[in-house]
């Protein structure tokens, strides 16, 4: 069991699920954000009305129904920002759209991921990349980029933001200065049981790990459970799919961030009327595209 006792969620037990895979950690950071919080000081920004966000979506979902939260979204426990709580009762839902390079990020990791290792046989996954192979995430991010289909049964849905909403940063630049200020006022130690010896690149990094979402999921709890003082809409974050096979994908495709991904809050269900299709009135369909291609085309400026 974990030994660290969270001041804000007090529970009789724990049950780790999905990819939660330490309830320390998590309790930790629900803390830090928490507490930060309350004293004003966590990061947020904030997208600005007429902002183009993307969401791509498997199956025929029409473009009213793509900017509804996923039924189950509060009980899927592979969800990042989302999900059930650590004892058992539904948490919230989330609607997880991008910037166009977010979601082109987002979309070739997901695309080109393998299946994972059998745990009978204990054999590992092989590598993605050799010496000497082809960058498989370059030429696929190139091939979408040029027209090619998705491998899967998959649409790309555009909204454009009726009104600016407010987001708590979750990128690691936005979370290193909180990060920085515990540990030179000694309450990292004092108050959350950080030892002074924990890197603090270790320290900051936590809430971007890719298999582990302790840290991200503790911050993100955070944000939900005191939205009605924030008004946070959700969080963001960087696309943590960022690396290609041999490297990092260099190629922001136009959009200075890099690459955002967004999870907005809500209930199962809820459709986030703050997104609207980007499309002409009376034909919200020519907001659904095939192809990233099209998307590029469509939202490139004259």
């Amino acid at each position: 069991m974990p030994t660290y006792q969270s001041r804000h969620q007090p529970r009789r037990q724990m049950i780790v699920s999905g990819k939660i895979q330490n309830a320390e950690t998590y309790d930790r950071f629900y803390d830090i954000a928490t507490d930060a919080i309350q004293r004003g000081q966590f990061p947020g920004m904030t997208l600005p009305k007429g902002q183009l966000l993307l969401r791509a979506v498997n199956g025929n979902l029409t473009i009213a129904q793509a900017r509804s939260i996923a039924p189950g979204s509060s009980t899927n426990g592979n969800n990042r920002f989302s999900g059930p709580r650590l004892d058992g009762r539904h948490g919230q839902g989330a609607l997880y759209v991008g910037t166009v390079a977010g979601t082109l990020r987002e979309h070739a990791h997901y695309s080109l991921q393998k299946p994972p290792a059998s745990k009978l046989t204990g054999s590992p996954t092989p590598p993605l990349w050799k010496p000497g192979a082809a960058d498989q995430t370059r030429d696929f991010i190139q091939g979408q980029k040029s027209g090619a289909l998705p491998l899967t049964n998959l649409r790309f849905h555009l909204f454009r933001l009726k009104h600016a909403l407010d987001f708590a940063d979750l990128r690691l630049t936005s979370l290193a200065p909180v990060i920085q200020k515990l540990r030179a006022s000694g309450e990292a130690r004092t108050r959350y049981g950080i030892v002074d010896w924990a890197p603090f690149d270790m320290l900051v990094t936590r809430a971007s790990d890719s298999q582990d979402y302790s840290a991200a999921r503790g911050l993100a709890d955070a944000v939900y459970d005191t939205r009605s003082t924030t008004g946070f809409a959700g969080v963001c974050a960087a696309s943590s799919r960022a690396d290609t096979d041999s490297g990092l994908v260099l190629d922001a495709d136009g959009d200075p961030t890099g690459g955002l991904i967004f999870a907005i809050f809500g209930h199962d269900g809820v459709s986030i009327d703050a997104l609207e299709p980007a499309a002409p009135a009376g034909n919200p369909d020519a907001a659904v595209f095939d192809t990233y291609a099209a998307i590029t085309a469509a939202t490139a400026t004259p």
